[in-house]
């Protein structure tokens, strides 16, 4: 099931995050941040336990996904960025992706997005791709 984010979920948001970039995790504030900015496209995937989550703009900005790594390649990814397509009221959607994360760029390249350009030092010493799709 996927349903917004409330502040009862951010210790289990914070553990998936921990897990899913160990190197550079988003903090409380963070995300507390982002909850403020999108309360209503800020968006967890629960089956029994909160399993993923995704933070989006309403016009489509993928600004943050991660799915507890005991559960990724079930479609709990593709879920949460289908509801990005279903609910965006832009165009585009798009994501920054780090050049080194082929994963991710694979990822988003079978739900039809395309690297649409490079953003030097996007993740202070790494360059992002930016992937774009149409709504």
């Amino acid at each position: 099931m996927i349903r917004i984010f409330t502040t009862a979920d951010m210790d289990r948001i914070l553990e998936i995050e921990a897990q899913a970039f160990p190197k550079s995790p988003y903090n409380r504030r963070i995300f507390a941040n982002l909850h403020r900015s999108n309360p209503t496209t800020f968006l967890v995937y629960e089956e029994g336990e909160i399993l993923g989550y995704l933070v989006h703009t309403p016009e489509g900005h993928i600004i943050s996904i991660a799915v507890d790594p005991r559960h990724r390649r079930k479609g709990i990814g593709t879920q949460l960025v289908r509801e990005v397509f279903r609910s965006s009221t832009g165009e585009l959607i798009w994501v920054e992706v780090r050049e080194t994360n082929t994963g991710a760029q694979v990822f988003y390249e079978k739900l039809g997005f395309l690297k649409r350009g490079v953003i030097p030092r996007y993740y202070c010493t790494e360059d992002a791709y930016v992937m774009v799709r149409s709504t």
